[in-house]
Parts: C-alpha cells; sequence; structure tokens
C-alpha cells in the first residue's frame, strides 16, 4: 500500500512548496546540500476514465504556440501526459531552501494538492549518455529552441 509522505502546498509559475510531513523530516536530513531533487507524486485529479487513456498528443506543447492539429498523436508512454493507467507523475525540480520539513523548488510542474509519494536526490550518474529520441521529438525541440530557446519538455 502507498502513503503519502507530503503535498505541493503552492506552486506559482514554477516555483513552489513542498511539505513533506512531520514523521518523514528525517528523511532530509541533509538533503540540502544537493541541488536538484526528483519528486514523485500521484496525479489525484485524473479521473478513472482517464486512466484508460492510451493514445495522446504531446498537450504540453499547447503551451509554447503549437496548434493542436501539429501534434503527433503517440503512444501515452512516450509522453509526460497526466492521463495514463498509473497516474505518477516524475519531476526534476531545483531546490532552493529547505525549512524543517518544507522544501522551497523551482521548476515544479504539479498543482497545489498534488501528493507526494517519494523524493529522490538527483545526480549526475543518473542522466544517461547517448539518448536517442524519435524524429518528431527533434523536429519540435529545433522549432521551440529557435523561438524560445529553450528545450521541449517531454
Amino acid at each position: 500500500m502507498l502513503k503519502y509522505i507530503g503535498i505541493v502546498k503552492e506552486n506559482i509559475e514554477g516555483k513552489g512548496v513542498i511539505e513533506i510531513y512531520k514523521e518523514f523530516e528525517n528523511g532530509l536530513i541533509k538533503i540540502e546540500d544537493f541541488s536538484h531533487l526528483i519528486v514523485i507524486s500521484w496525479l489525484n485529479k485524473v479521473t478513472e476514465e482517464q486512466r484508460n487513456t492510451l493514445i495522446v498528443k504531446p498537450r504540453g506543447l499547447l503551451k509554447y504556440g503549437f496548434k493542436l492539429e501539429e501534434l503527433p498523436e503517440v503512444g501515452v508512454f512516450c509522453t509526460d501526459s497526466p492521463h495514463r493507467p498509473n497516474p505518477i507523475a516524475i519531476s526534476i525540480v531545483k531546490l532552493i531552501k529547505r525549512e524543517g520539513n518544507i522544501l522551497f523548488v523551482e521548476n515544479l510542474d504539479l498543482f497545489e494538492g498534488t501528493p507526494i509519494l517519494d523524493i529522490k536526490a538527483f545526480t549526475p550518474a543518473r542522466c544517461p549518455e547517448d539518448v536517442k529520441v524519435p524524429k518528431w521529438v527533434e523536429e519540435f525541440e529545433k522549432k521551440l529552441k529557435e523561438i524560445r530557446g529553450n528545450k521541449v519538455p517531454f
């Protein structure tokens, strides 16, 4: 049985506050020595019907100005769509500071009230070399870099 260890308390334009429940606070000892964290959460707003979704368009690209008709239909496991059989999210955030059981982070892509399942320190050893992506991802990354100078957050 899964047990939530905390909750997203606030998220304003990617700057967020994560509260880890007091009973798990000792699990945070020395976490402030890391710059980035992996946050694993349960997307509690996803409905049972949405959990049956297997084919999606990567709608996260819409906020960057792409049109829905430009987006390819792909299997849900090729995207970070919240509509999936097990609505678990994995986010990499920058840790700004820790105050007791409260983590102040940046690059948070979770709604206020989202339950947290786990947190892990992010280390460079987790970055694989020679990552391969399909042509459509490369094309969207190229377009987005031209527009915004950013990488596409698949």
